[in-house]
């Protein structure tokens, strides 16, 4: 049996393994640590952030701020040249009072021609009064004297009845006598011929009565017709007076109209600002061309302990199909003022409170504010067309004033924004893997 021999000796191998400058170890930094420990703080940070962290999804769109009770424009009816501007820049006005006065006036060879219709036109007033007294009278001429004639066959009908009443009193007085006679010639004391003188004078009475009782039935006729008469003139009257005051009404029509085209007095339509004045007394102006605006008044809208001049406000965002989809209304608005930059002033929070159905082309835009509006949706949006329908967006402001320097500045109408419509809020991890649940889901 054979024993296999090592290459070195055991003396070399045990020499080799002593370490007489004892253990080596590998000597490392303080700041290797604070760096993993610092990368492990990171770590777990942007674990937490992407599995408790969300973001909103955002629509950016831009608007205009309105009174929301409307803006009134004030326009010309006609053409013609302004007179006189009866009120100032600013100035609040009551319903009904006169704000412009137009003049219309046209001249011809024989003067100015209103005037010269107008005095046409009283003429024809005059004619038609005089025509009308001229009817009244004849009414009462006709009717007194039907009321006259009416009174004498009253009075003939009155002595009628008395000769009626003697007439069949002799009527049964000779009735009574002719039959005593009857009775006297039965027994042979009066002849037949006395007897028959008797019936006669009956027949004579009877006559007469009847004559009479026809004269009354006459009469009665007479009294209708001449009531009957005095009904119609009466009811002719009212038509004849009915016709003078309709020409009357329209003669009176005509002379407004002539007053207006001589000169035209426009009015506020309710109580409000008046702003917007744009022309001179003297200009010429257009028929249909705005001559102010007109805010609604607002009795209880403050800004800073001063009473505002203009009604509560809102915002109209206006919105294209692409940014307008998924806005709803409740959803929260962050606003952005043009006249109050956001890095100083900041955002200013609002809530939507209706879209429109429907989209509104350029053309159907408020007039006074469509190249206003536009022009911001076409800087604010990336490839708006200026062709382009846009939604409007209602927004009720949660302040009617900011916050400038320590001071309540009032929001005014017309100012330009943009504003930030926060729709959709999801996890961080659900936006990293939404391809995976879309995926997941269509599955």
């Amino acid at each position: 049996m054979t024993t296999s021999n090592p290459l070195f000796r055991p003396e070399v191998t045990a020499t080799l393994g002593s370490q007489w400058m004892g253990a080596i170890r590998l000597n490392q930094p303080v700041s290797a640590s604070l760096v993993a420990i610092a990368a492990l703080l990171i770590a777990a940070a942007l674990i937490a952030y992407i599995s408790f962290g969300s973001i909103t999804k955002k629509a950016r769109v831009t608007g205009i701020t309105v009174p929301a009770g409307g803006q009134l424009s004030v326009a010309a009816p006609n053409a013609g040249i302004l007179l006189t501007t009866h009120i100032k820049e600013g100035e609040q006005v009551k319903a009904g009072q006169v704000l412009f006065t137009i003049s219309t006036e046209r001249q011809n060879s024989q003067g100015e021609i209103t005037a010269l219709v107008a005095q046409q036109l009283a003429t024809r007033a005059d004619s038609m009064a005089a025509e009308q007294r001229l009817r009244q009278n004849q009414y009462q001429e006709k009717k007194q004297a039907l009321q006259q004639r009416l009174l004498n066959l009253s009075q003939e009908q009155t002595q009628l009845e008395q000769e009626l009443l003697l007439a069949q009193r002799r009527q049964q007085l000779a009735q009574q006598s002719l039959s005593k006679y009857e009775t006297l010639q039965t027994n042979g004391y009066v002849s037949a011929a006395q007897t028959q003188q008797k019936q006669e004078d009956l027949l004579d009475i009877s006559t007469r009565l009847s004559t009479l009782q026809r004269n009354k039935t006459q009469l009665q006729a007479s009294q209708i017709a001449l009531q009957s008469e005095l009904d119609t003139l009466s009811n002719s009257l009212a038509t004849d007076l009915t016709q003078i005051e309709r020409a009357k009404a329209s003669l009176k029509q005509e002379a407004a109209e002539n007053a207006n085209r001589q000169a035209v007095q426009i009015t506020a339509a309710q109580a409000g600002t008046v702003t917007g004045l744009t022309n001179q007394p003297g200009q010429a102006i257009n028929a249909g061309q705005v001559l102010a605006s007109l805010l609604p008044a607002n009795d209880t809208a403050q800004a800073g302990n001063k009473e505002s001049k203009f009604s509560e406000l809102e915002v109209h965002l206006y919105a294209p199909s692409r940014t307008a989809g998924f806005i709803t209304p409740g959803q929260q608005v962050l606003i952005r003022y043009a006249a109050f930059p956001y890095q100083k002033f900041g955002l200013h929070k609002a809530t939507v409170t209706d879209v429109s159905r429907t989209p509104f082309a350029p053309a159907e835009l408020p007039q006074n504010l469509a190249t206003t509006i536009l022009s911001n949706a076409q800087q604010a949006i990336n490839g708006f067309n200026t062709n382009e329908a846009l939604y409007r967006i209602k927004v009720r402001l949660n302040s009617q004033s900011i916050n400038a320097y320590g001071q309540a500045q009032a929001i005014k109408p017309g100012m330009t924004l943009e504003a930030d419509v926060l729709q959709d809020r999801r996890r961080i991890w659900e936006w990293v893997l939404e391809p995976v649940l879309a995926m997941t889901q269509r599955a």
